[in-house]
Protein backbone atom coordinates (compact mmCIF):
# COMPACT_ATOMS: atom_id res chain seq x y z
CA UNK A 1 0.00 0.00 0.00
CA UNK A 2 1.67 3.49 -1.39
CA UNK A 3 -0.54 6.08 0.25
CA UNK A 4 1.42 8.85 -0.79
CA UNK A 5 0.91 8.57 -4.36
CA UNK A 6 -1.91 10.43 -3.41
CA UNK A 7 -0.04 13.38 -3.71
CA UNK A 8 0.13 14.16 -7.23
CA UNK A 9 -3.68 12.69 -7.96
CA UNK A 10 -5.81 14.78 -5.44
CA UNK A 11 -3.40 17.40 -3.58
CA UNK A 12 -3.03 21.05 -3.81
CA UNK A 13 -0.31 23.76 -2.84
CA UNK A 14 0.97 26.65 -2.90
CA UNK A 15 4.22 27.53 -4.63
CA UNK A 16 6.47 30.37 -4.54
CA UNK A 17 4.23 33.09 -6.70
CA UNK A 18 1.21 32.67 -4.32
CA UNK A 19 -0.30 30.87 -6.42
CA UNK A 20 -2.52 27.30 -5.75
CA UNK A 21 -1.29 24.42 -7.87
CA UNK A 22 -1.62 20.77 -8.03
CA UNK A 23 1.36 19.33 -6.28
CA UNK A 24 3.33 17.95 -8.72
CA UNK A 25 6.53 16.26 -6.96
CA UNK A 26 10.02 18.13 -8.33
CA UNK A 27 12.95 16.52 -9.04
CA UNK A 28 14.36 16.08 -5.34
CA UNK A 29 11.06 14.97 -4.30
CA UNK A 30 10.83 12.36 -6.26
CA UNK A 31 14.01 11.19 -5.97
CA UNK A 32 13.28 11.08 -2.00
CA UNK A 33 10.37 8.47 -2.95
CA UNK A 34 12.48 6.42 -5.19
CA UNK A 35 14.86 6.15 -2.05
CA UNK A 36 11.70 5.50 0.10
CA UNK A 37 9.89 2.65 -1.94
CA UNK A 38 13.66 0.78 -2.71
CA UNK A 39 14.70 1.07 0.88
CA UNK A 40 11.62 0.50 2.62
CA UNK A 41 10.95 1.22 6.68
CA UNK A 42 14.14 -1.19 8.59
CA UNK A 43 16.05 2.02 8.64
CA UNK A 44 14.97 5.26 9.50
CA UNK A 45 15.83 8.30 6.30
CA UNK A 46 18.10 11.66 6.83
CA UNK A 47 17.70 14.12 4.28
CA UNK A 48 20.79 16.62 4.41
CA UNK A 49 19.44 19.29 1.86
CA UNK A 50 20.25 23.05 1.32
CA UNK A 51 17.07 25.71 1.76
CA UNK A 52 13.75 25.87 -0.16
CA UNK A 53 14.00 22.17 -1.85
CA UNK A 54 10.40 21.11 -0.93
CA UNK A 55 10.99 17.93 1.61
CA UNK A 56 8.97 19.21 4.72
CA UNK A 57 6.12 19.79 2.38
CA UNK A 58 6.58 16.53 0.72
CA UNK A 59 6.80 14.75 4.09
CA UNK A 60 4.00 16.51 5.71
CA UNK A 61 1.76 15.48 2.78
CA UNK A 62 2.89 12.03 3.09
CA UNK A 63 1.91 12.05 6.59
CA UNK A 64 -1.82 13.64 5.49
CA UNK A 65 -1.87 10.83 2.68
CA UNK A 66 -1.15 7.64 5.72
CA UNK A 67 -4.25 9.76 7.63
CA UNK A 68 -6.35 9.54 4.92
CA UNK A 69 -6.04 6.05 3.81
CA UNK A 70 -5.63 4.11 7.41
CA UNK A 71 -7.45 3.41 9.91
CA UNK A 72 -5.93 4.40 13.86
CA UNK A 73 -2.48 5.89 12.07
CA UNK A 74 -0.50 7.96 14.37
CA UNK A 75 1.81 10.40 12.75
CA UNK A 76 3.87 13.36 14.35
CA UNK A 77 5.62 16.36 12.88
CA UNK A 78 8.93 18.15 15.49
CA UNK A 79 9.91 21.14 14.49
CA UNK A 80 12.60 23.36 15.82
CA UNK A 81 10.81 26.00 17.31
CA UNK A 82 7.18 27.02 18.21
CA UNK A 83 7.31 29.07 15.22
CA UNK A 84 8.16 26.50 12.93
CA UNK A 85 5.39 24.42 14.47
CA UNK A 86 2.83 26.83 14.05
CA UNK A 87 4.10 27.56 10.42
CA UNK A 88 3.77 23.66 9.38
CA UNK A 89 0.68 23.04 10.42
CA UNK A 90 -0.89 26.20 9.10
CA UNK A 91 0.84 26.94 6.03
CA UNK A 92 1.47 23.04 5.26
CA UNK A 93 -0.57 20.43 6.42
CA UNK A 94 -4.28 22.37 7.31
CA UNK A 95 -3.76 24.23 3.89
CA UNK A 96 -3.94 20.70 2.35
CA UNK A 97 -6.31 19.64 4.14
CA UNK A 98 -9.12 21.90 3.52
CA UNK A 99 -8.23 21.81 -0.23
CA UNK A 100 -8.58 18.41 -0.59
CA UNK A 101 -12.11 17.02 -2.81
CA UNK A 102 -14.96 16.63 -0.54
CA UNK A 103 -15.41 12.97 -0.94
CA UNK A 104 -11.99 12.24 -0.21
CA UNK A 105 -12.28 14.28 3.10
CA UNK A 106 -12.82 12.87 6.23
CA UNK A 107 -14.69 13.84 9.16
CA UNK A 108 -12.60 15.85 11.67
CA UNK A 109 -13.16 15.61 15.24
CA UNK A 110 -10.71 18.07 16.19
CA UNK A 111 -8.89 20.76 13.70
CA UNK A 112 -7.04 22.64 16.06
CA UNK A 113 -3.62 24.42 15.89
CA UNK A 114 -1.41 21.67 16.10
CA UNK A 115 -3.68 18.90 15.80
CA UNK A 116 -5.84 16.67 12.90
CA UNK A 117 -7.85 13.81 14.38
CA UNK A 118 -10.40 11.92 11.73
CA UNK A 119 -13.07 9.91 14.17
CA UNK A 120 -14.50 7.54 12.71
CA UNK A 121 -10.81 7.05 11.16
CA UNK A 122 -9.29 6.95 14.34
CA UNK A 123 -6.30 8.48 12.69
CA UNK A 124 -4.56 11.33 14.02
CA UNK A 125 -1.91 13.85 13.11
CA UNK A 126 0.31 15.84 15.21
CA UNK A 127 2.88 18.64 15.43
CA UNK A 128 4.91 20.08 18.28
CA UNK A 129 8.07 21.77 19.51
CA UNK A 130 11.23 19.64 19.94
CA UNK A 131 11.78 18.47 23.41
CA UNK A 132 13.34 15.63 25.92
CA UNK A 133 10.05 14.09 27.19
CA UNK A 134 7.86 14.37 23.79
CA UNK A 135 6.29 11.00 22.67
CA UNK A 136 5.66 9.47 25.84
CA UNK A 137 2.38 7.42 26.46
CA UNK A 138 1.89 7.42 22.73
CA UNK A 139 1.51 4.94 20.35
CA UNK A 140 3.33 6.82 16.43
CA UNK A 141 3.67 5.56 12.94
CA UNK A 142 5.22 8.45 11.56
CA UNK A 143 7.51 10.26 13.18
CA UNK A 144 9.13 13.21 11.33
CA UNK A 145 12.10 15.38 12.61
CA UNK A 146 12.13 18.49 10.65
CA UNK A 147 15.17 20.81 10.64
CA UNK A 148 16.76 17.87 13.33
CA UNK A 149 20.17 19.80 13.67
CA UNK A 150 18.75 23.23 15.21
CA UNK A 151 16.70 20.88 18.05
CA UNK A 152 17.97 22.98 21.13
CA UNK A 153 17.66 19.57 23.24
CA UNK A 154 19.92 16.52 23.45
CA UNK A 155 18.70 14.02 20.14
CA UNK A 156 19.65 11.28 22.21
CA UNK A 157 16.84 12.07 25.09
CA UNK A 158 14.26 12.58 21.77
CA UNK A 159 15.10 9.05 20.71
CA UNK A 160 14.77 7.27 24.01
CA UNK A 161 11.42 9.04 24.35
CA UNK A 162 10.11 8.88 21.08
CA UNK A 163 12.01 5.55 20.71
CA UNK A 164 9.65 3.44 23.10
CA UNK A 165 6.51 5.46 21.18
CA UNK A 166 7.31 3.99 17.70
CA UNK A 167 5.56 0.93 16.39
CA UNK A 168 7.81 -1.62 14.41
CA UNK A 169 7.28 -0.71 11.49
CA UNK A 170 7.16 2.92 11.39
CA UNK A 171 8.37 5.60 9.37
CA UNK A 172 10.95 7.47 10.53
CA UNK A 173 12.60 10.96 8.59
CA UNK A 174 14.96 12.76 10.08
CA UNK A 175 15.51 16.12 7.64
CA UNK A 176 17.36 19.13 8.26
CA UNK A 177 20.10 21.72 6.74
CA UNK A 178 23.38 21.25 8.53
CA UNK A 179 24.29 23.36 11.42
CA UNK A 180 27.40 22.34 12.58
CA UNK A 181 29.18 19.70 14.56
CA UNK A 182 26.37 18.95 17.07
CA UNK A 183 24.60 15.75 17.45
CA UNK A 184 22.62 15.83 13.98
CA UNK A 185 26.28 15.61 12.71
CA UNK A 186 26.80 12.43 14.84
CA UNK A 187 23.82 10.78 13.68
CA UNK A 188 24.32 11.21 10.03
CA UNK A 189 28.07 9.57 10.33
CA UNK A 190 26.77 6.91 12.61
CA UNK A 191 25.52 4.90 9.47
CA UNK A 192 22.31 3.71 11.65
CA UNK A 193 20.32 5.95 8.76
CA UNK A 194 19.45 5.66 4.92
CA UNK A 195 21.62 8.52 4.35
CA UNK A 196 20.05 11.04 1.62
CA UNK A 197 22.23 13.87 0.11
CA UNK A 198 20.50 16.56 -2.02
CA UNK A 199 22.53 18.92 -3.42
CA UNK A 200 20.95 22.47 -4.55
CA UNK A 201 21.00 22.46 -8.39
CA UNK A 202 18.74 19.41 -8.19
CA UNK A 203 16.23 22.13 -7.61
CA UNK A 204 15.25 23.43 -11.12
CA UNK A 205 13.95 27.02 -10.19
CA UNK A 206 17.84 27.94 -8.56
CA UNK A 207 18.79 28.95 -12.09
CA UNK A 208 19.81 32.85 -13.67
CA UNK A 209 20.95 33.93 -16.70
CA UNK A 210 23.92 35.83 -16.26
CA UNK A 211 26.97 36.02 -13.80
CA UNK A 212 27.86 38.91 -11.47
CA UNK A 213 29.80 41.55 -12.58
CA UNK A 214 32.88 40.27 -10.72
CA UNK A 215 33.98 37.06 -9.17
CA UNK A 216 36.51 36.57 -6.39
CA UNK A 217 39.39 33.55 -6.63
CA UNK A 218 37.39 31.18 -4.60
CA UNK A 219 33.87 31.39 -6.31
CA UNK A 220 35.87 31.42 -10.11
CA UNK A 221 37.41 28.27 -8.75
CA UNK A 222 33.80 26.86 -7.48
CA UNK A 223 32.45 27.63 -10.65
CA UNK A 224 34.80 25.88 -12.70
CA UNK A 225 34.18 22.93 -10.38
CA UNK A 226 30.54 22.85 -10.89
CA UNK A 227 30.92 23.05 -14.70
CA UNK A 228 33.07 19.39 -14.00
CA UNK A 229 30.48 18.15 -12.00
CA UNK A 230 28.07 18.79 -14.82
CA UNK A 231 25.96 21.81 -13.58
CA UNK A 232 24.64 23.63 -16.11
CA UNK A 233 25.33 27.44 -16.60
CA UNK A 234 22.20 29.15 -15.47
CA UNK A 235 22.46 26.68 -12.62
CA UNK A 236 26.09 27.99 -11.54
CA UNK A 237 25.26 31.61 -12.27
CA UNK A 238 22.50 31.39 -9.87
CA UNK A 239 25.08 30.00 -7.31
CA UNK A 240 27.36 33.11 -8.17
CA UNK A 241 24.88 35.79 -7.42
CA UNK A 242 23.60 33.98 -4.27
CA UNK A 243 26.97 33.81 -2.81
CA UNK A 244 27.86 37.44 -4.10
CA UNK A 245 24.68 38.02 -1.88
CA UNK A 246 26.01 36.89 1.32
CA UNK A 247 28.15 39.15 3.57
CA UNK A 248 29.58 35.50 5.45
CA UNK A 249 30.56 34.12 2.41
CA UNK A 250 30.56 30.97 4.60
CA UNK A 251 26.75 30.62 5.09
CA UNK A 252 26.75 29.89 1.30
CA UNK A 253 28.29 26.22 1.85
CA UNK A 254 25.70 25.82 4.68
CA UNK A 255 22.66 26.98 3.22
CA UNK A 256 23.73 25.34 -0.31
CA UNK A 257 26.14 22.58 -0.24
CA UNK A 258 27.48 20.90 -2.74
CA UNK A 259 28.44 17.86 -1.26
CA UNK A 260 27.54 16.00 1.99
CA UNK A 261 30.76 16.97 4.00
CA UNK A 262 30.87 20.64 2.84
CA UNK A 263 27.12 20.96 4.22
CA UNK A 264 28.55 20.53 8.01
CA UNK A 265 31.23 23.02 7.53
CA UNK A 266 30.77 25.56 10.12
CA UNK A 267 32.98 28.58 9.86
CA UNK A 268 35.72 30.08 7.26
CA UNK A 269 38.14 29.26 10.72
CA UNK A 270 39.60 25.86 9.78
CA UNK A 271 42.76 25.56 10.61
CA UNK A 272 44.07 23.42 7.08
CA UNK A 273 42.76 24.69 3.47
CA UNK A 274 38.92 24.24 3.75
CA UNK A 275 38.45 24.18 0.02
CA UNK A 276 41.57 21.35 -0.42
CA UNK A 277 40.20 19.22 2.67
CA UNK A 278 36.92 18.98 0.68
CA UNK A 279 38.38 18.29 -2.69
CA UNK A 280 40.65 15.27 -1.18
CA UNK A 281 37.25 14.26 0.16
CA UNK A 282 35.52 14.43 -3.31
CA UNK A 283 38.13 12.30 -4.95
CA UNK A 284 36.81 9.10 -2.81
CA UNK A 285 40.28 7.25 -1.92
CA UNK A 286 39.75 3.91 -1.34
CA UNK A 287 42.37 2.04 0.88
CA UNK A 288 43.79 -1.35 -0.83
CA UNK A 289 43.37 -3.24 2.26
CA UNK A 290 41.31 -3.02 5.75
CA UNK A 291 42.10 -5.21 8.39
CA UNK A 292 45.12 -6.28 11.28
CA UNK A 293 48.05 -7.46 12.17
CA UNK A 294 47.95 -10.55 14.14
CA UNK A 295 51.36 -11.88 16.11
CA UNK A 296 52.31 -14.12 18.68
CA UNK A 297 53.88 -13.16 22.22
CA UNK A 298 57.11 -15.26 23.42
CA UNK A 299 58.04 -15.69 26.90
CA UNK A 300 61.30 -16.74 27.83
CA UNK A 301 64.26 -15.98 30.05
CA UNK A 302 64.97 -13.01 27.95
CA UNK A 303 61.86 -11.65 28.08
CA UNK A 304 58.62 -11.36 26.21
CA UNK A 305 59.50 -11.03 22.39
CA UNK A 306 56.70 -10.55 19.25
CA UNK A 307 57.30 -12.95 16.48
CA UNK A 308 55.39 -14.44 13.19
CA UNK A 309 53.76 -11.11 12.15
CA UNK A 310 51.38 -11.62 9.59
CA UNK A 311 48.21 -9.37 8.15
CA UNK A 312 44.67 -10.34 8.45
CA UNK A 313 42.04 -9.02 6.13
CA UNK A 314 38.97 -7.55 7.98
CA UNK A 315 36.71 -4.82 7.01
CA UNK A 316 35.98 -3.56 10.47
CA UNK A 317 39.65 -3.58 11.13
CA UNK A 318 41.41 -0.87 12.82
CA UNK A 319 44.42 -0.64 10.34
CA UNK A 320 43.51 0.95 6.74
CA UNK A 321 46.35 0.77 3.93
CA UNK A 322 47.12 3.23 1.08
CA UNK A 323 50.91 1.49 -0.28
CA UNK A 324 52.29 -1.65 0.08
CA UNK A 325 55.82 -0.66 1.65
CA UNK A 326 58.30 0.53 -1.08
CA UNK A 327 61.75 -1.11 -2.32
CA UNK A 328 63.50 -1.26 -5.46
CA UNK A 329 66.33 -3.50 -6.31
CA UNK A 330 69.18 -3.46 -8.59
CA UNK A 331 72.37 -5.45 -9.05
CA UNK A 332 74.23 -5.42 -6.00
CA UNK A 333 71.89 -3.43 -3.58
CA UNK A 334 68.82 -2.83 -2.68
CA UNK A 335 66.98 0.82 -1.55
CA UNK A 336 64.11 0.85 0.65
CA UNK A 337 61.97 3.29 0.91
CA UNK A 338 61.89 5.09 4.50
CA UNK A 339 58.77 5.33 6.64
CA UNK A 340 57.93 7.00 9.94
CA UNK A 341 54.67 6.72 12.53
CA UNK A 342 53.77 9.13 14.52
CA UNK A 343 51.17 8.21 17.16
CA UNK A 344 48.50 9.69 19.11
CA UNK A 345 47.02 7.52 22.24
CA UNK A 346 44.15 7.64 24.41
CA UNK A 347 44.00 10.88 26.90
CA UNK A 348 42.30 14.00 28.01
CA UNK A 349 38.83 12.30 27.34
CA UNK A 350 39.83 11.00 24.20
CA UNK A 351 38.41 7.20 23.87
CA UNK A 352 40.69 6.49 20.60
CA UNK A 353 44.28 5.11 19.70
CA UNK A 354 45.18 6.32 16.50
CA UNK A 355 48.54 6.19 14.69
CA UNK A 356 49.89 7.43 10.80
CA UNK A 357 52.54 5.78 8.46
CA UNK A 358 53.85 7.92 5.70
CA UNK A 359 56.36 7.97 3.55
CA UNK A 360 59.28 10.17 4.25
CA UNK A 361 60.43 9.94 0.76
CA UNK A 362 57.05 10.66 -0.91
CA UNK A 363 55.12 12.90 1.99
CA UNK A 364 52.34 10.76 1.26
CA UNK A 365 50.00 8.97 3.86
CA UNK A 366 50.70 5.11 3.75
CA UNK A 367 48.85 3.59 6.10
CA UNK A 368 46.38 4.67 9.55
CA UNK A 369 45.56 2.87 12.26
CA UNK A 370 42.07 4.13 14.34
CA UNK A 371 41.10 1.82 17.16
CA UNK A 372 38.41 2.81 19.73
CA UNK A 373 38.48 1.72 23.57
CA UNK A 374 41.30 -1.01 23.53
CA UNK A 375 44.42 -1.32 25.54
CA UNK A 376 48.12 0.16 25.49
CA UNK A 377 49.66 -3.09 24.90
CA UNK A 378 47.33 -4.05 22.17
CA UNK A 379 47.55 -0.46 20.89
CA UNK A 380 51.44 -1.51 21.14
CA UNK A 381 51.51 -4.39 19.41
CA UNK A 382 49.96 -2.70 16.20
CA UNK A 383 52.06 -0.17 16.15
CA UNK A 384 55.39 -2.60 16.48
CA UNK A 385 53.38 -5.13 13.79
CA UNK A 386 53.11 -1.51 11.22
CA UNK A 387 56.53 -0.61 11.89
CA UNK A 388 58.24 -3.65 10.80
CA UNK A 389 55.97 -3.99 8.16
CA UNK A 390 56.80 -0.48 6.83
CA UNK A 391 60.37 -1.21 6.12
CA UNK A 392 61.59 -0.70 9.65
CA UNK A 393 60.00 2.90 10.13
CA UNK A 394 60.91 5.24 12.95
CA UNK A 395 58.28 5.35 15.51
CA UNK A 396 57.22 8.65 17.59
CA UNK A 397 54.53 8.01 19.86
CA UNK A 398 53.27 10.84 22.08
CA UNK A 399 54.36 10.36 26.27
CA UNK A 400 52.00 12.86 27.27
CA UNK A 401 49.38 10.13 28.98
CA UNK A 402 50.95 7.15 28.51
CA UNK A 403 54.36 6.01 28.38
CA UNK A 404 53.07 2.09 28.28
CA UNK A 405 53.24 2.11 24.29
CA UNK A 406 56.64 3.33 23.93
CA UNK A 407 58.37 1.19 26.83
CA UNK A 408 56.61 -1.54 25.32
CA UNK A 409 58.44 -1.15 22.09
CA UNK A 410 61.65 -0.56 24.18
CA UNK A 411 60.83 -4.04 25.86
CA UNK A 412 60.69 -5.72 22.46
CA UNK A 413 63.27 -4.69 20.99
CA UNK A 414 61.74 -2.38 18.30
CA UNK A 415 65.01 -0.95 16.40
CA UNK A 416 63.93 2.42 15.36
CA UNK A 417 62.19 4.56 17.89
CA UNK A 418 62.27 8.78 17.72
CA UNK A 419 64.48 10.08 20.70
CA UNK A 420 64.16 13.27 21.67
CA UNK A 421 66.20 15.44 24.25
CA UNK A 422 65.62 16.20 27.54
CA UNK A 423 67.35 18.52 30.10
CA UNK A 424 67.94 17.32 33.11
CA UNK A 425 66.67 20.18 36.12
CA UNK A 426 69.30 19.33 38.13
CA UNK A 427 72.62 18.77 36.52
CA UNK A 428 71.49 20.65 33.39
CA UNK A 429 72.67 17.77 30.94
CA UNK A 430 70.63 16.63 28.30
CA UNK A 431 69.71 13.11 27.69
CA UNK A 432 68.02 11.25 25.20
CA UNK A 433 64.11 9.67 25.56
CA UNK A 434 61.98 7.67 23.55
CA UNK A 435 58.84 9.07 22.39
CA UNK A 436 57.28 12.16 21.35
CA UNK A 437 56.25 14.93 23.88
CA UNK A 438 53.60 17.67 22.92
CA UNK A 439 53.88 20.84 24.58
CA UNK A 440 53.59 24.61 24.16
CA UNK A 441 56.92 24.66 22.02
CA UNK A 442 56.27 21.47 19.57
CA UNK A 443 52.46 21.81 19.18
CA UNK A 444 52.48 24.98 17.35
CA UNK A 445 55.81 24.03 15.16
CA UNK A 446 54.38 20.20 13.97
CA UNK A 447 51.00 21.61 12.95
CA UNK A 448 52.39 24.45 11.05
CA UNK A 449 54.66 21.96 9.39
CA UNK A 450 51.78 20.27 8.51
CA UNK A 451 49.76 22.94 7.28
CA UNK A 452 52.54 23.80 4.75
CA UNK A 453 52.91 20.55 3.56
CA UNK A 454 48.96 20.12 3.19
CA UNK A 455 48.65 23.20 0.99
CA UNK A 456 51.71 22.76 -1.02
CA UNK A 457 50.73 19.24 -1.95
CA UNK A 458 46.92 17.96 -0.61
CA UNK A 459 47.41 14.77 -2.42
CA UNK A 460 49.52 13.57 0.29
CA UNK A 461 46.48 12.69 2.39
CA UNK A 462 43.68 10.52 1.08
CA UNK A 463 42.30 9.27 4.66
CA UNK A 464 38.76 9.74 4.40
CA UNK A 465 38.53 10.09 8.65
CA UNK A 466 41.86 12.17 9.30
CA UNK A 467 40.21 14.60 6.45
CA UNK A 468 37.17 15.13 8.40
CA UNK A 469 39.39 15.26 11.57
CA UNK A 470 41.10 18.62 9.46
CA UNK A 471 37.73 19.43 8.30
CA UNK A 472 36.75 20.25 12.07
CA UNK A 473 39.90 20.95 12.95
CA UNK A 474 39.32 24.99 13.80
CA UNK A 475 40.92 28.01 15.69
CA UNK A 476 39.33 28.42 18.85
CA UNK A 477 38.16 32.23 20.13
CA UNK A 478 42.01 32.17 21.43
CA UNK A 479 43.26 31.42 17.94
CA UNK A 480 44.57 28.18 19.13
CA UNK A 481 43.78 25.33 16.77
CA UNK A 482 41.69 22.39 17.89
CA UNK A 483 39.32 20.00 17.52
CA UNK A 484 35.54 21.49 17.01
CA UNK A 485 33.53 20.75 20.04
CA UNK A 486 32.73 17.04 20.20
CA UNK A 487 35.32 16.14 17.57
CA UNK A 488 38.37 14.50 17.76
CA UNK A 489 42.36 15.16 16.36
CA UNK A 490 43.66 12.10 16.85
CA UNK A 491 44.29 11.17 13.46
CA UNK A 492 45.29 14.84 12.89
CA UNK A 493 47.96 15.31 15.53
CA UNK A 494 49.23 11.57 14.72
CA UNK A 495 50.19 12.73 11.25
CA UNK A 496 51.50 16.19 12.32
CA UNK A 497 53.78 14.07 14.03
CA UNK A 498 54.63 11.57 11.79
CA UNK A 499 55.91 14.25 9.36
CA UNK A 500 58.03 15.53 11.98
CA UNK A 501 59.52 12.29 12.56
CA UNK A 502 60.21 11.93 8.82
CA UNK A 503 61.80 15.31 8.75
CA UNK A 504 63.89 13.56 11.85
CA UNK A 505 65.19 10.85 10.26
CA UNK A 506 65.49 12.09 6.56
CA UNK A 507 63.66 11.59 3.11
CA UNK A 508 66.38 10.03 1.19
CA UNK A 509 65.86 5.92 0.45
CA UNK A 510 67.90 3.68 2.47
CA UNK A 511 70.33 1.17 0.77
CA UNK A 512 71.23 -1.94 1.92
CA UNK A 513 73.89 -4.29 0.06
CA UNK A 514 72.22 -7.52 -1.56
CA UNK A 515 73.99 -10.64 -2.76
CA UNK A 516 74.06 -11.63 -6.69
CA UNK A 517 74.55 -14.97 -6.72
CA UNK A 518 75.02 -14.90 -10.59
CA UNK A 519 78.44 -12.45 -9.59
CA UNK A 520 79.46 -14.84 -7.10
CA UNK A 521 79.31 -17.90 -9.69
CA UNK A 522 81.00 -15.81 -11.89
CA UNK A 523 83.71 -14.86 -10.10
CA UNK A 524 84.04 -17.76 -7.47
CA UNK A 525 83.10 -20.73 -9.71
CA UNK A 526 80.26 -22.11 -7.27
CA UNK A 527 77.14 -22.68 -7.88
Amino acid sequence: MRPYLLIEAVMQVVDKSQRVVPFFLNEVQRRFLEAFEQNGTARPYYVLKGRQQGFTTLITAMQLCYCLARKNFAGFTLADNVDNVNAIFADKAKAMYDRLPAALKPHAKYNSRRELTFDRLGSSWRVGAAGDNLGRSRTLHFVHYSEVAFYRCKLEALQRSLGEALTPESVQIYETTANGYNNAKDLWDSGSCVNLFFAWWQTPEYVADSLPESCDKWLSARLAWLEKQGVDSAHRYWYARKYRSYLDKSGVLQEYPCTADEAWVTSTDCYFDRDLVLGRLASKQQPLRVGYFACDVRYSDLGETLDNVRWVDDEAGCVRLYEMPAKRVAAYRAEWAPYAIGGDTAGEGSDWYAAVVVNAASGHTAATLHWQNTDDDLYARQIYCLGLFYNEATVGLEVNFSLAPTRSLQKWGYPHLYMRERMDSLSGKCSLRAGFCTNAQTRPVILSNLKALFREDPTIEGDRDTLLEMLSFVKNGAGRPEAAGGKHDDLVMSLAIAHHVAEYMGREWVESPTEDSDWISRHFHCE
